[in-house]
């Protein structure tokens, strides 16, 4: 195998156990594994810690499905809306979905379980606070209401967070649902503030990253994934050679050259191209020139004894260095949720 993504269980486990230390005893627990659990492998997260948190949360209703083929019987809830289609299969296989809309509302029938989704103020999907009377026609009774915070991470937005979840509230009154939860690692800030949500949807945080720099990162979180490739080429080339398509890097020394069979195809944004490191032998090193679909190439000059085959960490650590998510993200001016769910799905894992 050439390039591969490894899974720490173990930090898997550790990261929803510090979770759960800040929130009350009796909240329950929904970790968020759509998008392919955040680029870590679905199927292999969900068998890490499903006897873990009470609850499973995938944003696409196949991804659910697939769950259930494979035999997960913890509840389960679609973040997406549901579609006529996937109405009778979901009371069939007992997945809960979600009712965002009136075109969705409509579909409701007898044993269906299904949460409400409520825009507070993220301006995305849900009902708004006008559409109340209107919904209360339905004669409706959801199993659970939610909202998604806009800017939690960000405490410049603290007031309107608040905004975000007296609204909130005001929806629980009108329905009384048996759970009530707001999104995301936002849930471990409120979660004992707000004991009137009772359920927490957690994403990044379960995979041991921070959605901000701002907040105080006083829980423990334990990066989950390490993505590893190997060397397919070592050479030669003399100062003034050039890199890859444009000669977007000229050779100042002659340079010991080595090529990774990774590139924009495998997650690696092109808008890094001349900006990353990553580790070999223990050491960072830099990547000159566009990163292309298949290929990247990195100056391991200063590197002892590289060969074809040697090990070269892209995230996670070598010795006492490492290379992280955040970091790809300043590289490629994006986030680490994005740097982690671009991963391409075919990696292996392990």
């Amino acid at each position: 195998m050439q390039t591969w993504l490894e899974i720490d269980d173990d930090a898997l486990r550790h990261n929803i156990s510090e979770i759960k230390e800040s929130l009350n005893p009796q909240t329950k627990f929904a970790a968020v594994v759509k998008a392919n659990a955040y680029g870590h492998g679905l199927l292999e997260v969900v068998d890490a810690i499903q006897d873990h948190v009470d609850y499973l949360a995938v944003f696409a209703f196949a991804d659910a499905l697939l769950l259930r083929e494979k035999g997960v019987t913890k509840p389960l809830l679609v973040l997406s809306r549901v579609f006529a289609d996937e109405v009778d299969l979901a009371i069939k296989h007992s997945i809960e979905v979600t009712i965002s809309c009136f075109e969705s509302l409509a579909l409701i029938k007898k044993d269906l379980r299904f949460h409400l989704a409520v825009d507070t103020g993220m301006g995305r999907d849900g009902f708004v606070f006008a559409d109340l009377g209107k919904i209360k026609e339905y004669a409706i009774k959801p199993l659970g209401i939610y909202a998604h915070f806009a800017s939690a991470d960000d405490a410049k937005f603290d007031d309107y967070t608040q905004k975000q979840i007296t609204e909130l509230l005001r929806w629980k009154e009108e329905f009384q649902p048996e759970l009530t939860h707001h999104a995301a690692s936002a849930g471990t800030l409120y979660g004992k503030n707000h004991p009137e949500f009772n359920l927490v949807r957690i994403g990044l945080a379960i995979y041991g990253l921070w959605p901000s720099g701002q907040r105080n990162k006083s829980i423990n979180l334990k990066p989950v994934l390490s993505w590893r490739t190997r060397i397919t080429e070592v050479r030669s080339l003399p100062k003034g050679g050039a890199i890859s398509y444009g000669c977007t890097h000229i050779l100042e020394r002659d340079s010991k050259l080595a090529v990774l069979p990774v590139g924009y195809f495998d997650g690696i944004s092109r808008v890094s191209s001349g900006k990353s490191y990553v580790l070999v032998r223990g050491k960072k090193v830099p990547q000159l020139g566009r990163v292309t679909m298949n290929m990247i190439v990195l100056d391991v000059t200063d590197v002892d004894g590289v060969a074809s085959g040697d090990v070269v960490t892209l995230i996670g650590r070598d010795g006492k260095q490492e290379i992280t998510a955040d970091d790809w993200a300043i590289w490629s001016q994006s986030s680490n949720y994005e740097v982690v769910t671009r991963i391409n799905t075919a990696l292996a894992h392990y």
